[in-house]
């Protein structure tokens, strides 16, 4: 069409710059605020300089070496030619003035250090905090109280910025902080489609083409400015609901009234004209209730008028392609889904409140406060993106061949390394680092590696000091309402006996006559029974159907035991032995590939690749430390399970109860005694806390090794499979089952069969309530993040 973008601009004005660099004038440049150069910043700074002779100073966060600063090594290094023939290279020393006195140790040293590690460990001092949430609701009110307690010791609002990777967590989090009283201040970019204003004109367009909804017309009235009586509305949504109206023309017609504009809509016989309605009813809506009224427009007005200006810059934009060319637009549909697209800003002026922005955007800023919200896996860091054109193999192949260079897109660590490096050295007093623990439905979440590299900078006083709120928590305690309505909520569920009336044990002789026929129990069920009945309740007699994929630690520690089956079966099918020692190391090395190979050929995508790289990289290391470390038993049993319908072994009998169950591996050594190991995630349970926090499964699986198969069992242990300490833990008898153990977990063989015998009754007295419906919640216990079904449970969270 003739017509020239931003971009094109950019390179008309270097491309006219060196046709004639007098026009410059050699007049001096400093960039600053950078922390990287597009390729047209680039083309910039070499023209300024070559063409036209200028003095150009280039300001760029950059330490050679640094882990924080790897993603920014290639552009210095393209810049470094240029400031060694014409001026200087200069390396500013580090500097730690602007941190507040008493916070400058742990906030510098967290500077100097993050991503590069360090021996020495700094104490955070109350410059660097942790804010552990279940939730995205628990997530902005501990941040909400956090700033509140800020704010009350002095700090203006103006200084502190909560900082999120993921915009639609944006509306939440401030919704909260202005409800704690806390002013908030939003700078950011949203499609029409995410404002009040534009979701109703969009709503409006839609209910007048072909397709419309029932939705559509109930959005577009429920625009603030369109119908003065909200209850009519309300009304009309209610018959929507009652009879299960469908269609735009079912809800107009339900609503009783004339509607000209969407007449008007319907009759446009052009995309300038259906435009020309849309822009109408847009002006019509958001002036209404300032007609004739004088008003003064607050920040919700200045946001929709600043909505009006855009549809009217873009509805122009898109007349002037229907005339060039009416097939561009592609009719009223194509108007609106273009439309749609269009991004607008939000927020209110500079230094009016808590800042709300995402992290890109306080680069060049300092704050007395900064919190970091969100940080979790796949959020920040977020995960690689397939290019869909060209991906990063296609990239480097194509720069191997032709010297062609394109940026590479998947390969995203060294840019969100020091996307976060930037984020967190924006405070100059305190840091609060905040992940969630679980999501709404009580799903375990994955905080991000960045909350572990921050840890292990400093002493245990961080994670011991931090700031938690549990799902469960529907109202604070009432010593910690940060506000006098959440006080008030807290003394009124205290009034009303906490947050609900727990679940009592089945009355019912159907449902207690059920429980009481169940004559077989898995040893996981016996164990879940004993921690929490009402979870064993949800989970092993009602069993709803998850609609779903399995949670990605579920998936993995799936795929992880089949991976670690096939790879031992495959060295033994090798080699004729199973063994892990240091001389198998090689050969196991190798199945563990193969297995791999082979169970994760199904497995596509870069997310999943980066999972099954992440699961390889972890099962070699447990491989190793098993050559090395320990017992070099036979692995004798892979995947027995035994009580099934189908197994070839029958139950282990306890007396009140039969047991089933699913061992991952049992161990035999020279001498016949058997090791029994079942593989966690990243987690082992010390034979200390068996009894105590009732962890029975491994116990019950040596009993049924020795009473099913007849070996001797001389230990159980639990296996973790990842993280820092591969050591398994549990429990075995002095000798060669207890090589590479705790040493708090080696016993000798009578406090081995009495821990065996008291674990043994500590199952029989279970399955004895099991039986007997004495169903009891145990939310101390149900967890490692509390109560996993609060809203079943209504038990609570205990205090710690």
């Amino acid at each position: 069409l003739g017509r020239v973008d931003a971009e094109g601009h950019a390179w008309g004005a270097l491309d006219a710059l060196r046709a004639d660099p007098s026009r410059w004038g050699g007049r001096p440049v400093f960039l600053y605020g950078f922390d990287d150069l597009t390729p047209a910043q680039l083309d910039a700074v070499e023209t300024l300089v070559r063409a036209c002779g200028a003095p150009v100073t280039v300001s760029l966060t950059y330490e050679p070496g640094r882990a924080a600063f790897a993603d920014r090594a290639a552009t210095v290094e393209l810049l470094r030619p240029l400031a060694e023939a014409t001026g200087e290279v200069r390396e500013l020393p580090e500097r730690a003035e602007h941190y507040a006195p008493a916070a400058r140790p742990a906030l510098h040293h967290l500077e100097r250090q993050l991503f590069d590690g360090s021996s020495e460990r700094a104490t955070p001092n109350g410059a660097v905090r942790l804010l552990e949430a279940g939730g995205e609701r628990a997530e902005a009110e501990l941040i909400g109280a956090a700033l509140l307690e800020l704010v009350r010791q002095g700090a203006d609002a103006a200084d502190i910025a909560v900082l999120v990777r993921a915009p639609e967590q944006a509306p939440l989090l401030a919704q909260v902080l202005e409800g704690y009283g806390l002013p908030v201040e939003r700078v950011e970019r949203f499609g029409l489609d995410r404002t009040r204003l534009g979701a109703g004109m969009l709503a409006f367009g839609r209910a007048a083409l072909p397709g419309g909804t029932a939705t559509d017309v109930l959005t577009w009235l429920r625009t603030p400015g369109k119908v003065a009586e909200a209850a009519r509305v309300d009304a009309l949504e209610a018959r929507v609901r009652r009879k299960e109206l469908t269609t735009a023309g079912e809800a107009l017609r339900a609503w009783g009234a004339e509607t000209p504009e969407l007449d008007a809509a319907r009759e446009a016989t052009s995309v300038e004209a259906f435009l020309g309605v849309l822009e109408a009813e847009l002006q019509a809506i958001w002036t209404a209730p300032h007609r004739r009224a004088g008003a003064v427009l607050g920040p919700e007005a200045h946001a929709d008028a600043r909505v009006a200006a855009e549809v009217r810059a873009a509805c122009a934009e898109l007349r002037a392609l229907a005339a060039a060319d009416p097939g561009l637009v592609g009719g009223a549909a194509g108007a609106l889904e273009a439309l749609a697209d269009v991004e607008v800003r939000q927020g209110g002026a500079r230094g009016t409140g808590v800042l709300l922005a995402d992290p890109l955007a306080v680069r060049a800023r300092r704050f007395r406060a900064v919190v970091v919200c969100g940080l979790q896996d796949g959020a920040f860091p977020r995960g690689p993106v397939p290019e869909p054109f060209l991906d990063d193999g296609d990239r480097r192949a194509l720069a191997t061949a032709t010297g062609i260079t394109l940026p590479l897109h998947e390969d995203v660590l060294a840019r969100e390394r020091f996307l976060f490096y930037s984020a967190v050295s924006r405070a100059s007093e305190v840091l609060f680092l905040s992940f969630r623990a679980s999501d709404e439905e009580g799903e375990p979440q994955l905080r991000s590696p960045f909350v572990d590299d921050v840890r292990d900078l400093f002493t245990e006083d961080l994670w011991r000091a931090r700031g938690r709120r549990l799902l469960a928590e529907v109202t604070w305690p009432a010593a910690q309402a940060p506000t006098p309505l959440e006080l008030r909520r807290s003394q009124a569920a205290a009034a009303a006996g906490g947050e609900g009336v727990p679940l009592a044990a089945p009355r019912s002789d159907a449902v207690r006559r059920v429980l009481a026929d169940r004559e077989v129990e898995s040893a996981r069920g016996l164990e879940a029974f004993a921690a929490c009945g009402v979870r064993w309740l949800v989970e092993r007699v009602l069993k709803p159907g998850r609609i779903d994929p399995d949670p990605e630690p579920m998936a993995r520690g799936s795929l992880a035991h089949a991976v670690l089956e096939r790879t031992l079966r495959g060295l033994k099918d090798h080699t004729g032995s199973a063994r892990l020692t240091s001389g198998s190391l090689e050969a196991a090395r190798g199945e563990l590939r193969a297995a791999i190979g082979e169970l994760g050929a199904s497995r596509a995508g870069a997310r999943a690749k980066a999972a099954l790289r992440a699961l390889e990289v972890d099962l070699g290391r447990w491989l190793e430390a098993e050559c090395t470390t320990g017992p070099g038993f036979e692995p004798q049993l892979l995947e027995w399970s035994f009580g099934g319908e189908h197994d070839a072994h029958g139950t282990l009998d306890l007396g009140p109860i039969r047991v089933s169950g699913r061992v991952d591996r049992v161990d035999v050594g020279p001498g016949g005694e058997a090791l029994v190991r079942d593989y966690k995630n990243s987690k082992g349970y010390p034979r200390a806390t068996w009894a105590e926090d009732g962890h029975l499964q491994a116990a019950l699986y040596a009993i049924a090794v020795r009473d099913v198969l007849g070996l001797k069992p001389a230990g159980a242990v639990y296996q973790p499979l990842r993280g820092k300490d591969l050591r398994p833990r549990g429990a075995a008898v002095a000798g060669d089952a207890a090589t590479g153990l705790v040493d708090n977990d080696v016993v000798e063989a009578g406090e081995w069969e009495a821990l065996l015998d008291t674990l043994a009754g500590e199952a029989s007295d279970a399955a004895q309530r099991m039986r007997a419906a004495e169903i009891r919640p145990c939310p101390e216990r149900c967890s490692p993040v509390g109560c996993a079904y609060p809203g079943i449970c209504r038990a609570g969270e205990p205090q710690r």
